[in-house]
């Protein structure tokens, strides 16, 4: 890094480290704060020159420049590892096949042995309900089941004068 005219500062980024757009995508992040002119360097290095267009110094400019290098190459690396998983999920929803429907499964989280033991109760208490109704005996005793109008009588219309 140097400065050029006391204000434009030059840093130098070798491109054997980082991909040009790279450094054009961390040169775009600090845009805002300077105007930036990038060119190559030779065929090893980019040079990027920063001229602050407020208050903030070139080496402030500079060093946020670097800073977004660092994570302009993260994000490469990234993208690029998931490269494939991208192309496959966009591939898929774009794709008019369509996935046939799935039988449901049985999600009640019992064994088989499970399952039986529960059909045998099931049964055991149906057999039972059967064998009361069969018995004669009253099927609400306390009178719970009634409805209103058993225990109370029909609703009488009453006219106004």
């Amino acid at each position: 890094m140097r400065n050029i005219k006391n204000k434009t500062v030059l840093v130098k980024v070798p491109l054997a480290d980082y991909d040009l757009d790279t450094v054009r995508y961390a040169a775009h992040a600090v845009s805002r704060a300077a105007h930036v002119f990038i060119k190559l360097d030779g065929r090893s290095a980019a040079a990027v020159e920063f001229t602050p267009t407020g208050p903030v110094s070139g080496k402030a400019v500079a060093a946020s420049f670097r800073a977004e290098l660092a994570d302009e190459k993260l994000r490469a690396a990234i993208y690029a590892a998931n490269r494939e998983l991208r192309d496959f999920m966009i591939l898929k929803a774009l794709s008019k096949e369509e996935t046939p429907p799935q039988a449901p499964q049985d999600d009640s989280g019992l064994t088989p042995e499970q399952e039986k033991e529960l059909d045998a109760l099931i049964a055991q208490v149906e057999s039972e309900i059967k064998q009361e109704a069969s018995a004669g005996a009253s099927k609400d005793p306390l009178g719970i089941t009634r409805t209103w109008e058993d225990k109370y009588g029909a609703k009488k219309s009453r006219k106004k004068n």
